[in-house]
């Protein structure tokens, strides 16, 4: 997966663009429990980037679980992401919508809409980086993991900014002697945990944490 510098809202607006061609549904099956027929009509009333973060709750955490498919599902993807990247409290977190992701099968999508994902995903992570909401990043790694996607490039970004490394191993350092990473989203065995927890190992990035604090990290025999 390359990686560009680019900008968070011209990586949106290609998102869009890329789905468009996806019909918006005409209904959508779901557990009365998840989503209720008033919440349904709304998703299927609005104009999608007119929905709000309230709207879209419900019907994008319970995706592929209890409600909808995958044919809907993309259609109210590129305003799930939108909003993702906007609202840092909204619920469902960003690794939850990594998982639905990939239920909704990336190598059958068009070439385009891989690669408008591609860039989202590497302009949320630059944002992160650039903004200082180094917080974000933990998040968004698992997130890309949970797609089936190699975490390793946006790694390759967040080691280029020391502060970025330093915080995201805070909230890993407890758990990487044991090669755990401490978000309750990861599921392993998974690749992308793995690959995680060898780039904090590797030479480039442990020594971020040994100068700042003298730290050396070694795994627990």
């Amino acid at each position: 997966m390359v990686v560009p510098v680019h900008n968070l809202e011209d990586a949106i607006g290609r998102l869009y663009d890329s789905f468009s061609t996806v019909p918006k549904p005409h209904c959508i099956d779901g557990c009365p429990c998840c989503i209720d027929r008033k919440s349904v009509g709304t998703l299927l009333e609005k104009r999608l980037r007119c929905l709000t973060p309230d709207d879209l709750s419900s019907y994008a955490s319970s995706a592929f679980l209890t409600v909808g498919e995958a044919a809907d599902y993309l259609y109210f993807l590129p305003r799930i992401l939108d909003i993702t990247a906007r609202e840092p409290s909204w619920w469902p977190r960003s690794e939850v919508t990594g998982r639905a992701i990939r239920a909704a099968r990336p190598d059958a999508w068009t070439a385009g809409q891989r690669a408008a994902l591609n860039d989202y995903l590497g302009a949320v992570v630059d944002a992160a980086i650039e903004s200082g909401d180094y917080d974000r990043l933990d998040g968004w790694i698992c997130a890309v993991a949970s797609m089936g996607f190699d975490v390793r490039p946006l790694l390759g970004r967040i080691a280029e900014c020391p502060a970025a490394v330093l915080a995201y191993f805070e909230e890993n350092a407890e758990g990487l002697p044991r090669r755990k990473l401490a978000n309750t989203f990861w599921e392993p065995p998974c690749p992308g945990h793995d690959a995680v927890v060898a780039w904090f190992y590797s030479a480039e990035v442990a020594k971020i944490p040994f100068e700042a604090y003298g730290y050396v990290l070694t795994a627990a025999e």
